[in-house]
């Protein structure tokens, strides 16, 4: 038996309004005219366990995808954090550009439960002013009884960016960020 369950509403991204025209032209430049860059963060929840009477364990993929199909971003850094609001693990050990339309996954393994019922992601990024809000889910999937359960949960932008230098003021376990629990960068 397998569940899927899903939380959150999915943002509303503009659709094209013309079929776009096959042509030997240039690519679109990488950076917008307006050439402004401005700095985001997104929060992401997680579970690396539920509670029911005996806690069910689950794999997290942290999935940061730049819907933007002109304007590249950058990664500044994706950090993991427990139910009590302490850094667990730093993602990144430096900036990580997104091509537009690409994708990067991070990942938590099931047998660390380092993170809680109430773990969660911060996602700091920059990129071209206008351009589109990353779309950011986090997968968990594990086994209950006899079955699989399978859920996602979709990020938000925060209204105002956090400073990185902020979050790296945070104590990071030596146990918890060993290589061998590091995600792909």
């Amino acid at each position: 038996m397998i569940w899927v369950l899903a939380c959150g509403e999915a943002p509303a991204v503009p659709a094209e309004t013309e079929p776009a025209a096959e042509s030997a032209e240039e690519p679109p430049p990488e950076e917008p005219a307006t050439g402004e860059t401005r700095r985001r963060t997104v929060y992401v929840p997680a579970y690396s366990h539920i509670d029911r009477g005996r806690p069910t364990l689950f794999s997290i993929t942290l999935s940061v995808r730049n819907v933007d199909p002109s304007a590249p971003v950058t990664l500044t850094a994706v950090d993991y954090y427990d139910t009590s609001g302490h850094r667990v693990r730093r993602y990144l050990s430096a900036p990580r550009r997104l091509a537009p339309l690409a994708t990067a996954e991070f990942s938590v393994e099931t047998l660390d439960e380092a993170g809680g019922s109430g773990a969660n992601f911060l996602v700091y990024w920059e990129g071209p002013s206008d351009a589109h809000p990353l779309l950011t889910e986090t997968v968990m999937i594990g086994q209950a009884d006899t079955g699989y359960v399978a859920f996602t949960s979709r990020g938000v932008e925060l209204d105002r960016p956090l400073a990185r230098e902020a979050a790296a003021s945070d104590t990071v376990s030596p146990s918890s960020a060993s290589p061998a629990t590091m995600g792909s960068e």
